[in-house]
């Protein structure tokens, strides 16, 4: 069987419905539709029979029943090799059902802004039924759930017939859709429950692409969005795939430099940054960031948050880089990266790759999941602990180093100088290594460290932390404060002439 005999629409989403449905009349389909679909498609000129009169029982209870009939069921779910099945069809004077078109009522774009009186009935429950009854009986039934679907399906009927594997193709996304719809209706109610942490999290998700490998070149990997809301996301130029790896940086350099309203550079490599920088051009910024630590930027993934321009580009273009993201490239940026070309050129808008899909951001961890969120109110005003107050070129430094801290592994220790990161000790299990790599590191990379400012992700345990970094001439620090030894640090601050800012929030990251 090639084109359908009968055909059932029931759509909330009308676009395209008028044209879909002359295409299957045009080849013999009976249509059936639902209330307002009927009406929409009788207005475009077309033979419709409503549901309520093949069903002969018409609508109740304003609409909430509609297409829950056996009737209606019936000829969707019978199985066309059973002969019982086909005779229980024959009694009732009705024909098969060949395919079934449902777009639900849009509860996800529409709830949010209603009472939930009035979000309850966005729920729909027909659709749902008829969405599953199909994609259970597809060896039989063509199932579509978006008017995305319509060409492809006329192209298939008009081809000869679906093949197997495209009915299974269609009868999956049906079932994802009805998943993800429930999702969002368990979410909502959720959400209105006020329940925090809420009891139940659903994820719904679609593969939005491969990946060249995962973590390492034996591992499958995939790239997934919450399913209907795949964010930006598109290479304007990719020499080689994306490995996931590469995704996990791109992330993390983006995230950073959306944190900052100047034109910013960020740097990072293997999900730790190691070049960032702020200044009046990004040209400034991307020399900048280089300079951070230029032998660990070899291979790095770099991030702008401003159209990354031809200056810009031809700072970073001789260096190795895997990956440069940007909300934007001009014609002339793109030419001066053309000369790599295994280099990726990343269009992210910044907001979806930073923002979190949902309020609480998940973690798998061996066969359970963890939850968190940040918390709703504003951070804690920063309080001067110290005799001497940091000046106000640290003062800019140490607001300059704090978002890039909270961006490193723990234990975390930056040192910046200006709106420049000049050290960075990440990683560590104790925090006075993490003090001794940054300055390593800084040392390494010829940065003078005399006047630089320190930041540290939490608390410091003891005074050596200080004593260390007062030897190199750090002159101002901040730290969230809340160690039992705080008053021993504070003394060594005020006896070696370092300013020290308490933030009294901890940003630990694993």
């Amino acid at each position: 069987m090639s084109w359908p005999r009968t055909a059932l629409l029931s759509l909330s989403d009308k676009s395209g419905a008028a044209e879909f449905a002359a295409a299957l009349a045009a080849n013999g389909a009976r249509l059936l539709a639902s209330g307002g679909t009927a009406r929409h498609l009788r207005d475009a000129g077309l033979s419709v029979t409503a549901v309520e009169d093949w069903t002969q029982t018409p609508e109740m209870l304003g609409g909430r029943v509609k297409t829950l009939h056996p009737n209606v069921h019936g000829p969707i779910l019978a199985r066309r090799d059973v002969p019982e099945d086909l005779a229980t069809l024959a009694a009732r004077g009705l024909d098969p059902i060949d395919l079934v078109a449902v777009t639900l009522y849009p509860f996800e774009e529409r709830a949010g802004g209603l009472d939930e009186a009035a979000a309850i009935e966005e729920i729909d429950i027909g659709g749902v039924a008829l969405l599953r009854a199909a994609a259970k009986n597809h060896a039989s039934v063509v199932v579509i759930h978006e008017s995305a679907q319509y060409a492809g399906v006329l192209a298939a009927l008009g081809a000869g017939g679906p093949t197997p594997a495209q009915r299974r193709e269609w009868a999956i996304a049906a079932f994802a859709r009805t998943a993800r719809y429930d999702a969002a209706i368990g979410a909502d109610l959720e959400r209105r429950a006020g329940e925090a942490p809420p009891r139940f999290m659903t994820l719904a998700l679609e593969r939005v692409r491969g990946l060249r490998y995962g973590e390492n070149p034996h591992q499958c990997a995939a790239m997934y969005a919450p399913a209907g809301h795949a964010a930006a996301l598109r290479a304007s130029r990719e020499g080689k795939e994306l490995s996931y790896n590469n995704v996990l940086d791109v992330e993390a350099a983006v995230a950073l430099v959306a944190r900052f309203p100047e034109p910013a550079c960020v740097i990072v490599k293997h999900n730790q940054p190691c070049g960032v920088a702020t200044a009046a051009t990004l040209e400034q910024a991307a020399a900048q960031a280089l300079g951070s630590d230029e032998l660990s930027a070899f291979g790095g993934i770099v991030a702008f948050n401003r159209t990354a321009d031809a200056a810009a580009a031809r700072v970073l273009a001789a260096k190795f880089l895997e990956c440069v993201a940007a909300p934007g490239f001009t014609a002339e940026a793109e030419s001066a990266f053309m000369q790599k070309k295994n280099l990726r050129l990343l269009t992210c808008v910044l907001q979806p790759v930073t923002g979190p899909s949902r309020d609480w951001s998940l973690h798998q961890a061996g066969a359970w999941w963890l939850a968190q969120r940040d918390a709703g109110e504003p951070a804690p005003a920063w309080k001067t602990v110290t005799r001497r107050a940091p000046t106000a070129a640290e003062q800019q430094a140490l607001e300059f180093a704090w978002p890039i801290v909270g961006a490193a592994p723990s234990n975390a220790i930056v040192l910046a100088r200006g709106t420049q990161l000049i050290g960075l000790g990440a990683g560590q299990t104790s925090r006075v290594d993490a003090v001794d790599v940054a300055i390593m590191k800084a040392k390494r990379a010829g940065h003078r460290l005399a006047g630089a400012a320190l930041a540290s992700d939490a608390f410091f345990p003891f005074a050596d932390n200080v004593e260390h970094a007062a030897a190199e001439g750090i002159a101002a620090i901040v730290q969230p404060g809340g160690s039992m030894r705080d008053a021993e640090v504070i003394a060594a601050c005020d006896r070696l002439d370092v300013a020290m800012v308490f933030t009294g929030r901890r940003e630990f990251r694993h």
